[in-house]
């Protein structure tokens, strides 16, 4: 009798029990998906790196394409998933699924990453090493990155936005900036025409002032001599 129920056990019951899990399994688990789209910023060096700017450089230097394309990835994938939900034997199920693993207001997603130096050590002497550490995580919609690149584009790219809208205009005045605007005007006075090359006499005007709302960005600073720049302040 022991040998009848343990060969119903191994031929029957146990084949039974696994084809069971096995259906619960598929129906369990689902197919669907949501194709994020990750992109790293590597951030050493920074302080307290603001995931904004580095979004709005990205957006100024590659504009929207690569977003869109990405965008309609995602789209082909819903396109896909859905047919996928029609032709499935659990449709209900299966279309629950799929709704769940809807994430448009994460879709992008991206990582802020830093290099670390790590030592290891051989024979009592140590070797440096890199690492890439994952130090921060943020993430948003499509809408949200095109309405920073319409703000940008209203501005013409010419800073990112939390330096654009920065009450601190004078700060912003790099040494970076200063020599991008001395050589686009050939270290020329834009008033009287002075040629000053050695730098000497050469100041940075705001053609709007700060004090009136002017922004330290390239269409608002050119090249001054110091005697245009001393008239011009004293009007």
């Amino acid at each position: 009798m022991n040998d009848v129920w343990f060969y119903l056990w191994i031929f029957v019951f146990a084949p039974l029990i696994i084809s069971v899990i096995a259906f619960l399994a598929v129906l369990i688990r689902s197919p669907f998906k949501f194709p994020y789209r990750k992109i790293t910023f590597d951030v050493s060096g920074a302080k307290k790196p603001k995931i904004e700017d580095y979004i709005d450089r990205m957006l100024i230097d590659n504009g929207m394409n690569e977003i869109d394309s990405s965008m309609l990835n995602m789209l082909d994938w819903k396109k896909e998933s859905v047919e996928k939900v029609k032709k499935s034997a659990y449709k209900k199920r299966r279309r629950e699924q799929f709704e769940m693993s809807l994430d448009w207001d994460h879709a992008f997603v991206f990582i802020f990453t830093r290099n670390r130096t790590r030592y290891k050590q051989v024979n009592y002497v140590k070797y440096p090493y890199t690492v890439v550490e994952e130090i921060g995580e943020f993430s948003c919609s499509y809408e949200y990155l095109k309405d920073r690149f319409d703000q940008l584009e209203e501005i013409d790219f010419e800073a990112v936005l939390s330096e654009y809208h920065s009450k601190k205009q004078r700060s912003l005045m790099t040494k970076e900036l200063r020599e991008q605007i001395a050589f686009r005007d050939n270290f020329t006075c834009q008033i009287c025409g002075k040629y000053m090359p050695d730098g000497v006499g050469l100041h940075i005007d705001h053609i709007i002032p700060v004090s009136k709302g002017g922004k330290s960005v390239p269409s608002n600073l050119r090249v001054l001599c110091s005697k245009c720049n001393g008239r011009k302040s004293d009007h």
